[in-house]
């Protein structure tokens, strides 16, 4: 084929593929070739192969350019390191019933509230992230790392505007959980 030509299909499409060179992407499973990598690594995509769609990323577990594929990851944002250093309140001119405080990239060092539904699929209650039909909540847990760990514990409803503004006043886990556990 000639390089002056252009490609009868657009190899995006044909492969099925979403993902660009710069793109982050999250591992969901675990890779069948690429060493070492885990699930919920998440990496930056250098290229993406026109052909068999699959994404080249630099493995800093072996030192070497390694490849995903795309049922393997999911789009997420670039990671941030280390911590948020202050919070910023704008006004905002208009109708404004109530303050909500979420962490969308990063996470903080007191943690974040976190919300989910319960639904009853074959007979097995399971959670999930949006409303459907015939799903109960929102129910809210408290989450937070202790070290490489995350940890949870379920937030009454009552509680959640209680421990919202301890997590935007920067309040330690200690005090977090204290406000939760208390009747």
């Amino acid at each position: 084929m000639n390089n002056s030509q252009l490609s009868l299909f657009n190899t995006n499409t044909a492969t099925g593929n979403v993902y660009r060179a710069g793109d982050w992407v999250k591992v969901q499973k675990k890779p069948a070739f690429a060493a070492w990598v885990k699930r919920g690594e998440v990496f930056q995509i250098n290229q993406v192969h026109p052909i068999n769609g699959s994404l080249k990323f630099w493995n800093p577990h072996i030192k070497q350019w390694d490849f995903l594929y795309p049922e393997e990851v999911k789009l997420t944002v670039e990671p941030v390191v280390g911590e948020t250093s202050e919070l910023t309140v704008e006004s905002v001119v208009g109708e404004a019933s109530e303050l909500t405080v979420e962490l969308v990239v990063g996470e903080a060092s007191n943690g974040w509230l976190e919300s989910h539904y319960k639904i009853r699929v074959n007979g097995r209650q399971r959670s999930i992230k949006c409303p459907e039909i015939r799903c109960n909540g929102p129910y809210y847990s408290y989450r937070w790392m202790e070290g490489k760990r995350q940890r949870a514990k379920y937030c009454p409803t009552s509680k959640c505007p209680a421990v919202q503004k301890a997590l935007a006043i920067g309040q330690p886990t200690s005090e977090i959980l204290k406000i939760i556990s208390c009747q």
